[in-house]
Parts: structure tokens; C-alpha cells; sequence
């Protein structure tokens, strides 16, 4: 004896099931009658393959919403930082007068040099700042750059 049976789904689900159904060339019954059931002839019921897909969008969702939260703050730290770098280079080249034509090779030895030595200690406040065992600069060492 055959029974039926009666399942509510939503319009945006009858569509897809009908669409897949239309797809294979077989009835919409017969289509999700072969989605609950294995297809290896065992009469027990398996975890539907629209369950398996909802619960994987909601994880997504989740990590999603999960790391935008996290990253929120880190991305207003880097605008702030941003707007503040603009602000100090408007501000150097407002105030700072053009170099000498005469004066500019020296001018950027120096200033080369000077960067060089702000990048180093730059890298030295962030390898300080890192978590773990702090390494000693190589001048500490006994060693010189």
C-alpha cells in the first residue's frame, strides 16, 4: 500500500525542487522521493541534501558575521591611521621649504639616510611589539649593519 505524503515548503524551494525534478526528466514525486531515501535501496532516510546545504550557509553566515565583527575595529584603526598620515604629509610639505637646486643631491643623501634609519626603528618597535621571545637587534649582538 502507498501512502501520501504532505510536505510545506516555500515558493523559492518548490521552484528549485521543480527545476531539479524538470532537469533529470522525472516527476517532482518521484524526484524527492529519491532525495529522502538512499539510492543504494536501504529504506532508511538520510540527511537531506537541502539540510546539509542550509546548515552550511548558516555556518557561513556565521564565520561571516564572526570575522566582519573582529575586523571591524582593526579597519577603523587603519582609517584613522590613514587620515593621520595625510594630515602629517599636507602638513610637512605646507611647511618645509623647497630645496636649493644646488642643495638637493646632499639633501637627498641625507634624506635617505635619515629614512633608513627611521625604518630600522620602525622594524625594531614592531619586532618589540611582537608576542613570543624578543630577538636582540643585531648591534646588540656584537654585530654591525
Amino acid at each position: 500500500m502507498r501512502r501520501q505524503l504532505t510536505a510545506y515548503v516555500s515558493e523559492e524551494d518548490f521552484n528549485r525542487l521543480r527545476s531539479e525534478a524538470d532537469e533529470r526528466g522525472i516527476t517532482l514525486s518521484r524526484y524527492i522521493k529519491e532525495r529522502l531515501f538512499q539510492s543504494d535501496g536501504q529504506r532508511g532516510l538520510t540527511f537531506s541534501e537541502t539540510i546539509l546545504v542550509a546548515t552550511e550557509k548558516r555556518l557561513i553566515e556565521a564565520d561571516r558575521s564572526s570575522l566582519t565583527q573582529a575586523l571591524r575595529p582593526l579597519a577603523q584603526q587603519l582609517t584613522t591611521l590613514l587620515g593621520m598620515l595625510d594630515q602629517f604629509a599636507l602638513s610637512m610639505l605646507s611647511h618645509l621649504p623647497e630645496i636649493p637646486e644646488g642643495q638637493r643631491k646632499q639633501a637627498l643623501a641625507s634624506g635617505a639616510r635619515r629614512h633608513r634609519g627611521w625604518r630600522a626603528e620602525v622594524e625594531e618597535i614592531l619586532r618589540q611589539m611582537e608576542p613570543g621571545p624578543r630577538k636582540k637587534p643585531a648591534s646588540q649582538n656584537g654585530e654591525h649593519a
